[in-house]
């Protein structure tokens, strides 16, 4: 029985580190989509036969899909499962598909950036004004924070994505393979 070699050095370590938090944050969507269902379900017993819904329900069910939309969009991030048209790029060559891939990941770091910033501010705004939610009496910093920590995890993810694929050598042209 034979073992695959790993590779080892920084970007080893780097895939495992993503790799890691993007199971992290997979489990932590799974908990709050499933704290969602179970919310939802006894306040529907609660509603239909005892006449007495929660109060916070609907409140804490919207905090917890705020969350597992974050966390489940980090994990898409570093597994570069999100959606996009590739149509053009694919067919592009090697050497445009490389600067295309960079620009695309600046612009998204730009406009992510810009919506990051904006929350944290929203966020210390809130904070500092002790802002709490209407039902839970919860302060409103904390689920705006999964916004802003969300972003702000994406954009480093993406960041770290960018430096490792400038880092390696470009890829050599394919054979046209028409025998020339």
């Amino acid at each position: 029985m034979s073992e695959t070699p790993q590779a080892s050095g920084p970007s080893s370590l780097i895939d495992r580190i993503g790799d890691g938090l993007s199971r992290l944050c997979l489990a932590i969507a799974a908990v709050a989509l499933i704290g969602i269902v179970a919310i939802n379900g006894t306040n529907v017993i609660a509603r239909y036969v005892f006449g007495s819904p929660y109060s916070w329900a609907e409140e804490l069910m919207l905090f917890l899909m705020i969350l597992s939309v974050f966390s489940g969009a980090i994990a898409v991030t570093w597994r570069n499962l999100h959606i996009r048209i590739d149509t053009f790029i694919d067919r592009a060559s090697p050497a445009v598909r490389r600067v295309a891939h960079a620009i695309g990941t600046l612009v998204a770091i730009g406009a992510l950036g810009t919506v990051t910033l904006a929350s944290a501010r929203i966020v210390m705004l809130l904070q500092s004004f002790d802002q709490r939610s209407d039902a839970l009496n919860a302060p409103s910093w904390v689920p705006q924070s999964f916004l802003t920590i969300g972003l702000g995890t994406i954009i480093l993810l993406m960041a770290v994505k960018l430096v490792i694929s400038l880092a390696q050598p470009p890829a050599a042209p394919a054979p046209s393979g028409d025998g020339r």
